[in-house]
C-alpha cells in the first residue's frame, strides 16, 4: 500500500509537471509574438490595423451569431459566479480521467470537444443582446472567469497529435471572435486601464487564440518559430484548407497586433494559388491542393479537388482581398492565374449537368437530390468581381463565358478546344480519364502506387473502400449514381473487379484512402473522342505509406479487401467504351467469397431490353443469367440511356439484375441522420459477370455503348490481344490502334504487323491520310525515361514525353507516311 502511495504521488507529479510544460510553452509563445513589432509600425500600419481590428469587431470569423434567445438565456442561466457552466460540470470531471490519455484519432477528441463548446457558448453570450443589456455588469465578471478557467484547461493539454480539429480550429476562432465582441474592454486591458481579473482574460484569449498557429506541434524546426513561412508547408496539417482556410490565422495576427504574422499569412496565401504534381511535389509549396494536370489532392494524394483544395485557395482569395488597401496588399502574379484557369477548367469536367460525379470526397453518400452550381462557383464570383485585373483580355472573357455557364449549371465551353472543358482530358497526377459532351459523361476513377484513395470518417461516408479502383461512370442527365447511392452496393461499383460481400466489411476511418501496390497507370487520347487507359491493380491501404501521420482506424484490416490481382485497360472509340480484364488470379485462399467485375450499377430509370439476333424483348425479371457462348452479340440496353454487350470470347456468362432496394442513407453516412424525407428505396439496374472464388489468370470483356440509338449488329473493332503483357483494340477501319504495354511485354503482333516499344506504356496510333498522329504516355512516371520509341513495322518513331510538373501527360507527334 505504501508503494501504490508512493507511485501515485509520483505520477500525480510528473502529471503536474507535464500541465505545467504544456501551460509555459503555451505563455511562452504568447510572450515572443504578442505586440512586439507595434513600437516599430509606421502610421499607415498602425492605421491598417485598427481598420482591420474595427473589422473584425463589426464581423464575427467563421462562427454565426445565435439569435435563439432561450438559449442564450440557457447558457447564462448556467453560468456560474465562478466562471463555470453547471451543466457541463459532470462532463468537466469525466475528462480528467482521459486528459493526460489523448484520444486514437483526431476526431475523437472528446476532451478538445468539451473545451470548444465552452467556449462557443461564452461568444454566444458576448455577443447576444442580453449581454449587451443591463445585466452585462453583473454576468461579465462571470465570463472573464469562464475564460480563464477553460482556457487553463485546454493549455494544459498534452501536445499530442489529437489536439487538432479543437484545439486549432475551434477553439481559437471561438477566442479570437469573443475578443473582438468584447473589443473596447480588451483595448483598455492592454493599455493597463483594467484590473488584474480583466486583464488575465485578455492575455488567455490571446494564449488560447495563438493555437490557431501552434497547434498540433509539428515535431521539427517550425515549432521554435511558427512565424515562417516552412510552417505552412511539407505536413498535411499544414497545407490546404487544414493549413489555412480552418485556421483563423489573420485575425489572429490582427489580435496580436503582428505585423510580421500578417506578412506571412499575405505571402502564404499567394504562394498557396499554385499547383503541385507528382514529379515536383517535393519541390512544390505545398504537397497537396491544385493539380498541374487540372485537378486537386487533398489529405495526402487523393483526387479531392473540390473539398481541401478548394477551401485553401477559397481563404487565400478571401484573406489577399480583406488585405486590398492596406500595406500588405499583394496583386495575383502570372503562377497564380494560370493555376487558377488550369483549375476551372480541369474541374469542369468533375462535374456534369449540375451534379459533381460521386467519389471524390468524403461526403459522396450524402443526401443531395437537387441540382446545383459547381462547388468552385464562390471562387470563380471572387476572381470576377475582385481580380479580373490580372488576366488576360481572352482570360477575362473564358471566365465571363464561364460564369454564365455555371451559373445554369451546364458547363460544356464548346468554343473552346477539345481537353479543356469537354472531349477527353487525361488527369495525369490523379490516374483518371474523363470524357465529356453535351450528350454523355464518362469517366474512369483508377489507382496507382503513385495516388491515394478517397478518405473515409466514421461521421461521413464511412465505406469508401473501392472507389478509385477502376470505377468507371456513364452518365447522361448527371444524377444517374446520384439517385441510387442510399441503395448502392460498395463491392459492385461499376468498372471494378471486387470480393462481394458488403455485408462483411467493417465502417472505418481511413484519411488516406485505398491504391494499388504498382506503380503503373497511363492514358492515350486524341482530346476528341478516342481514347485508351489502364491500370495494374491489386489493392492496398493508403496508410502503409510511408510519412502517414494519421492512419484512423488502422487496426482494422477488412481482409476480405485484399489478395487479388487484374490488369484493367479501357478503350473508347467514338461512342464505343471496352473494357478489358486479364490476369484476375486469387492470392488469398483463406476469403470464399466470389470474385466479380460489375459492368454497371445504376438508376432504374426506364425500360430494359435484351437484344439478340436483331430481336428485342423487354425484361422485368429480377435477375436473369445469359449464356454468352454464342457468336451472336447479347445487348443489354436500358431506353434513353446506355447499351451493354460482353464480349464473348473473354466473358462466358453475364448477369442482369433489375433491382428494387432498400436505401441505408445513415449507414453510408451518419450526416443524413439529421435530413428529412430520404427516399426509402432505389431502382437500380445492375448487370455484372462473376470470376468464382479463385480465379486464376481469368479475362473479362465487355462493351458500353453511348451513342444513341441501337448499337452495331456487329462490334465496329477487334480485339488485337487481351493478356497481362498487352492489351489491345484496333477499329474496324484499322486506322486506330490502341494499346497498353505493361511490364516485361513482348510487343503485339497482328496480322502482318507489328508494334514494339521500348518502356512500358500507352499508346494511340491514328492514321489520318498521308500522316499518322502518335500518342503515348510513360505508364510508370519514370524522370529517366525521357522519350519513348516506338517500332512500328520494324520502322522506329521516337515521342519526346512531357517533362517536370507535366511528367506522365500525354506525348504526341505527327509524321508523314511515305508510300513504298
Amino acid at each position: 500500500m505504501r508503494y501504490y502511495a508512493i507511485y501515485m504521488l509520483l505520477s500525480l507529479s510528473l502529471f503536474a509537471n507535464a500541465q505545467n510544460i504544456e501551460r509555459r510553452l503555451a505563455f511562452d509563445n504568447y510572450h515572443k509574438y504578442d505586440n512586439r513589432e507595434i513600437q516599430s509600425c509606421d502610421s499607415s500600419e498602425i492605421r491598417a490595423l485598427d481598420r482591420l481590428r474595427t473589422y473584425y469587431h463589426e464581423n464575427p470569423y467563421r462562427i454565426k451569431v445565435n439569435k435563439d434567445t432561450k438559449l442564450i438565456n440557457s447558457y447564462l442561466s448556467s453560468l456560474t459566479s465562478e466562471g463555470r457552466f453547471s451543466d457541463m460540470m459532470t462532463m468537466e470531471e469525466k475528462i480528467k480521467d482521459m486528459y493526460h490519455a489523448g484520444s486514437r484519432l483526431t476526431t475523437n477528441d472528446t476532451v478538445g470537444l468539451f473545451i470548444r463548446e465552452a467556449f462557443e457558448r461564452i461568444f454566444q453570450i458576448t455577443a447576444s443582446s442580453s449581454f449587451q443589456g443591463a445585466e452585462k455588469d453583473k454576468v461579465f465578471p462571470k465570463i472573464q472567469k469562464a475564460i480563464i478557467h477553460y482556457g487553463e484547461i485546454e493549455i494544459q493539454r498534452p501536445n499530442v497529435s489529437t489536439r487538432f480539429h479543437a484545439s486549432c480550429f475551434a477553439i481559437p476562432t471561438a477566442a479570437v471572435n469573443i475578443y473582438f465582441t468584447l473589443l473596447d474592454e480588451m483595448d483598455r486591458a492592454e493599455k493597463g486601464k483594467a484590473d488584474k481579473l480583466l486583464m488575465d482574460a485578455c492575455t488567455m484569449l490571446k494564449v488560447v487564440a495563438l493555437q490557431a498557429w501552434t497547434q498540433p506541434l509539428r515535431n521539427d524546426e517550425t515549432d521554435i518559430n511558427v512565424v515562417s513561412v516552412e510552417r505552412f508547408r511539407n505536413h498535411v496539417w499544414w497545407v490546404g484548407a487544414n493549413g489555412i482556410a480552418y485556421r483563423s490565422l489573420l485575425p489572429v495576427a490582427v489580435m496580436l497586433k503582428s505585423v510580421s504574422m500578417i506578412e506571412i499569412v499575405s505571402e502564404v496565401c499567394m504562394r498557396s494559388i499554385s499547383s503541385t504534381s507528382q514529379s515536383t511535389n517535393k519541390d512544390s509549396f505545398w504537397t497537396e491542393g491544385l493539380t498541374s494536370d487540372g485537378a486537386g489532392w487533398g489529405h495526402g494524394k487523393q483526387c479531392c479537388l473540390f473539398d481541401y483544395p478548394m477551401g485553401g485557395i477559397d481563404f487565400a482569395l478571401q484573406t489577399l482581398q480583406t488585405l486590398q488597401d492596406t500595406p500588405w496588399h499583394k496583386s495575383l502574379t502570372r503562377e497564380n492565374t494560370e493555376a487558377l484557369m488550369n483549375y476551372f477548367r480541369g474541374g469542369s469536367l468533375y462535374y456534369y449537368n449540375g451534379f459533381v460525379i460521386p467519389g471524390l470526397n468524403r461526403y459522396t453518400y450524402e443526401y443531395r437530390p437537387e441540382k446545383k452550381r459547381i462547388p468552385y462557383s464562390n471562387i470563380l464570383n471572387k476572381i470576377v468581381k475582385n481580380w479580373m485585373s490580372s488576366f488576360t483580355k481572352e482570360q477575362q472573357e473564358e471566365l465571363l463565358k464561364l460564369k454564365y455557364e455555371v451559373d445554369n449549371s451546364k458547363i460544356i465551353m464548346e468554343d473552346y478546344e477539345f481537353g479543356l472543358y469537354n472531349g477527353i482530358r487525361w488527369f495525369y497526377n490523379n490516374d483518371d480519364l474523363i470524357k465529356k459532351t453535351s450528350d454523355c459523361h464518362i469517366s474512369v476513377n483508377m489507382a496507382s502506387v503513385r495516388t491515394d484513395g478517397v478518405e473515409s470518417a466514421l461521421f461521413a461516408d464511412n465505406y469508401n473502400f473501392h472507389t478509385a479502383d477502376g470505377v468507371t461512370l456513364f452518365q447522361r442527365k448527371g444524377d444517374e449514381y446520384q439517385r441510387i447511392l442510399g441503395g448502392l452496393d460498395v463491392t459492385a461499383l461499376p468498372g471494378t473487379t471486387v470480393r462481394e460481400g458488403m455485408d462483411k466489411l467493417i465502417p472505418v476511418t481511413n484519411w488516406r484512402g485505398y491504391c494499388s501496390k504498382h506503380n503503373f497507370a497511363g492514358a492515350a487520347t486524341d482530346s476528341k473522342q478516342n481514347a485508351v487507359t489502364g491500370f495494374i491493380f491489386e489493392k492496398m491501404n493508403g496508410s502503409d505509406k510511408e510519412g502517414v501521420n494519421d492512419k484512423g482506424d488502422y487496426h482494422i484490416k477488412n481482409d476480405i479487401l485484399y489478395g487479388f490481382k487484374a490488369y484493367k485497360g479501357y478503350f473508347i472509340l467514338g461512342d464505343y467504351f471496352i473494357a478489358l480484364g486479364a490476369g484476375i488470379t486469387n492470392n488469398n485462399y483463406g476469403r470464399h467469397e466470389t470474385i466479380r467485375t460489375t459492368i454497371d450499377q445504376t438508376s432504374l430509370k426506364n425500360r430494359v431490353s435484351i437484344i439478340q439476333n436483331e430481336d428485342e424483348r423487354f425484361v422485368n425479371d429480377s435477375i436473369i443469367h445469359l449464356d454468352n457462348k454464342g457468336k451472336d452479340f447479347v445487348w443489354i440496353k436500358q431506353q434513353g440511356q446506355f447499351a451493354y454487350c460482353a464480349i464473348p470470347e473473354y466473358t462466358r456468362n453475364i448477369s442482369l439484375a433489375l433491382e428494387n432496394k432498400k436505401n441505408y442513407w445513415c449507414k453510408l453516412n451518419p450526416g443524413n441522420i439529421k435530413k428529412k424525407n430520404l427516399p426509402e428505396e432505389s431502382q437500380i439496374l445492375r448487370i455484372w459477370t462473376e470470376h468464382g472464388v479463385n480465379p486464376k489468370n481469368e479475362k473479362y470483356g465487355y462493351v458500353v455503348y453511348s451513342g444513341n440509338g441501337m448499337p452495331n449488329t456487329k462490334f465496329p473493332f477487334e480485339i488485337l490481344r487481351n493478356d497481362t503483357l498487352v492489351q489491345a483494340v484496333i477499329n474496324e477501319d484499322k486506322n486506330i490502334i490502341q494499346a497498353i504495354f505493361y511490364p516485361n511485354n513482348n510487343g503485339l503482333f497482328w496480322d502482318n504487323c507489328s508494334m514494339k516499344v521500348s518502356s512500358p506504356c500507352v499508346v494511340m496510333l491514328n492514321k489520318e491520310g498521308d500522316s499518322m498522329q502518335i500518342y503515348a504516355s510513360d505508364a510508370t512516371m519514370d524522370p529517366s525515361i525521357k522519350q519513348i520509341t516506338i517500332e512500328l513495322n520494324g520502322e522506329n518513331f521516337i515521342i519526346d514525353l512531357p517533362q517536370n510538373d507535366r511528367l506522365g501527360n500525354i506525348g504526341h507527334k505527327k509524321v508523314l507516311l511515305f508510300k513504298k
